[in-house]
């Protein structure tokens, strides 16, 4: 019955109570309320299992066989949590990574995303990375800056779009560069790969690419390079150094709490576990909530495209 067909004889205090009634199947129909809402969105989180979204084939940071920093870094945590560690895998390459994954419900956690990342909800940071130079020691070069004089007769490779190639443009190294795709397909090899390859048969003398990269395609294919850090010069051209979280859902308060007191209580177990891929400990100055490094990332994208 709707209320405006009530009538006007029926006594007011039933009037009222039949507005009143009126009222509250509209609030049952429109959903919970704020409370039992937060407590719907935390109880998405599978408390049975540690569920986390990951690329298979997305070295140094993830792949089926266990081998990347984030996969051990998963597994520390789940076993921390007291609960088996299972995988959503899917391409950390594609837009629609975070989506189809963290959002669809079908996992709990992304183990590496940049701080600011609008797309999740990000923990505390629990490492720095950033781009780098790297190149051969054999060489025989001591190279410490883009606009180094000896950059001008080097042949350079950069990934079309990033950073560092607007670092290349600011100091016109760009027809010195051989360009790598932004965007590949990680089942088909990494492109961090190729430049170290590259590299090693001569076809480059120096490239740019994210830490880890560097560090874990050189030792793995034996080739001894110096890894220079690159500091941002123009923060409205692109940073070249982040903070890297833990992404999960948005208003999973409680989730964010437990993973961040893990970060915690686990900081140097995790930073043995970063050490192996060549990352160091990251610093923390004073302040209330331990650093004031203010460094933060663009919010797409991930370190094993660059």
């Amino acid at each position: 019955m709707n209320p405006a067909s009530v009538s006007p004889a029926l006594p007011l205090a039933a009037t009222r109570c039949f507005l009143s009634l009126a009222v509250i199947l509209l609030l049952t129909a429109i959903g919970p309320s704020p409370a039992k809402a937060q407590t719907a969105v935390y109880d998405a989180v599978d408390k049975e299992h540690f569920r986390v979204c990951a690329d298979p084939h997305n070295m140094p940071f993830s792949n089926k066989a266990g081998e990347g920093l984030e996969n051990k870094i998963a597994q520390l945590i789940a076993d921390k949590l007291g609960v088996p560690l299972v995988y959503e895998w899917y391409p950390r390459i594609t837009a629609r990574f975070v989506r189809d994954t963290l959002i669809a419900k079908k996992c709990d956690i992304i183990i590496g995303t940049g701080s600011g990342d609008p797309s999740v909800q990000n923990t505390n940071p629990y490492y720095k990375t950033g781009y780098v130079m790297v190149y051969p020691k054999d060489l025989g070069l001591k190279l410490d800056r883009v606009d180094h004089p000896e950059m001008a007769h080097l042949k350079i490779g950069g990934v079309a779009g990033t950073p560092p190639v607007d670092q290349l443009a600011r100091y016109k190294l760009l027809s010195r560069m051989r360009s790598y795709p932004l965007r590949y397909d990680t089942q088909k090899g990494s492109v961090a790969e190729q430049m170290i390859l590259d590299m090693q048969s001569g076809l480059i003398d120096v490239a740019y690419m994210m830490r880890p990269n560097a560090h874990y395609f050189s030792k793995k294919h034996g080739i001894d390079v110096e890894i220079v850090s690159l500091e941002s010069i123009d923060f409205k051209r692109g940073r070249l150094n982040f903070m890297i979280t833990m992404g999960i859902r948005p208003n999973e308060l409680d989730w964010k709490r437990k993973i961040n007191r893990l970060l915690r209580e686990n900081k140097t177990e995790i930073d043995a576990i970063l050490a192996e891929y060549g990352i160091p400990p990251m610093k923390r100055s004073g302040g209330r909530r331990g650093s004031n490094d203010k460094t933060e990332t663009k919010p797409a994208g991930d370190d094993s495209a660059k």
